[in-house]
């Protein structure tokens, strides 16, 4: 499980509770950027698919379903609807298209999913249940899944190696989908010998067919001195800024270079930061070491890279109290393309000590 906040921020709060603590108060969320507990889906932890969800969850790529008390479930065991896959689709693959699409009389302008369905349907990406209806509201099945990736996935992905046989996979529309998509791996059967193509496909089972076909995309790579760059340059303006208490500036960096649960993660840490210093307390910060950045994952639109070797020193000061701690900046930065075309840091994994 990802942790709440970044450990210069755990050691700052751990000092501050022992040296004073009644010195603060957490502070409330901006309407700039979601709250955290909405990258904390209270129903996926064990879940066979727990890294996929909790990956499109923190890239903003898929939301839960409130519980009206702050916390969102993401409900992966249910089933997906037309509507809601198409526009995790189009969002996820930064479709775009000023065509118009089919008229549908079920697709109400205005309506949350009208636009990505716009945008599909212009493409030849989605069709209709018939010649008039979409059928948002409807679970989508499995085999529908396979032919809306096929279709989106056609020009960046390539569709080779051994199809799987499924002894259930009939001469239908979306047969030539399956095997096209078995070859490439992005879907796989129920067992052994069946895919099931008419059952409904959960949500879990959707976000794995198109994280996988994410991932094969190789035809636009980034170069990796751009990946390299923008978490370099990201890191020294952080710690710049918070090294000469320029706390106002990391708002700047903050919305220059994140997005998603790590915009958030940053955006809270820093409220409760700028909350707890005062005159009486401060934290200084000093860079030992700057980590050095290498790409390990990447594909059009997704990267990983691996961050080594980088040390800070945080000393806090608070009346006649100091404590300080050496921490580390080892871990995994993911990144995302943005719709346009740069590149930002959606989640920041520090390795586990």
């Amino acid at each position: 499980m990802r942790q709440t906040i970044n450990r210069i921020t755990l050691f700052f709060f751990a000092m501050i509770l022992v040296v004073s603590p009644f010195s603060w108060s957490k502070a409330h969320a901006a309407d700039s950027y979601k709250s955290l507990d909405l990258y904390f889906p209270t129903d996926i932890d064990g879940h066979w698919a727990y890294d996929t969800l909790d990956n499109f969850v923190n890239a903003d790529l898929l939301n839960g379903y409130s519980l009206g008390n702050g916390e969102v479930a993401l409900k992966p065991n249910h089933p997906i609807t037309r509507a809601e896959f198409v526009a995790i689709l189009v969002q996820a693959t930064g479709l775009h298209s000023s065509t118009q699409g089919k008229s549908f009389s079920d697709v109400k302008a205005g309506k949350w999913y009208a636009e990505s369905i716009r945008i599909a349907s212009s493409l030849g990406v989605v069709g209709g249940v018939s010649s008039t209806e979409f059928g948002p509201d409807l679970p989508i099945t499995r085999g529908d899944i396979a032919v809306m990736v096929v279709r989106a996935f056609s020009d960046t992905v390539e569709f080779k190696g051994a199809s799987k046989t499924f002894k259930d996979v009939l001469n239908y529309y979306a047969a030539s989908a399956i095997t096209k998509a078995s070859q490439a791996g992005i879907v796989s059967g129920m067992t052994t010998t069946t895919f099931q193509p008419f059952a409904k496909a959960t949500r879990a089972q959707a976000v794995v067919m198109l994280e996988r076909a994410l991932q094969l995309e190789q035809t636009e790579l980034p170069e990796t001195s751009e990946l390299t760059a923008i978490a370099s340059t990201a890191t020294k303006s952080e710690i710049q800024a918070m090294a000469e208490h320029k706390y106002d500036q990391l708002s700047v960096t903050y919305a220059t270079y994140y997005t998603g649960y790590q915009l958030s993660s940053n955006f809270t840490s820093l409220e409760d930061i700028t909350s707890a210093v005062d005159e009486e307390t401060t934290m200084d910060i000093e860079m030992l070491s700057q980590p050095n950045f290498t790409v390990i994952e990447t594909s059009n639109r997704l990267a990983v890279l691996e961050a080594e070797g980088g040390k800070m020193k945080v000393t806090i000061h608070s009346g006649t109290e100091q404590q300080e701690e050496t921490v580390s900046m080892d871990g995994l930065y993911k990144l995302k393309k943005m719709n346009d075309n740069s590149w930002k840091i959606y989640a920041i994994l520090p390795y586990e000590e």
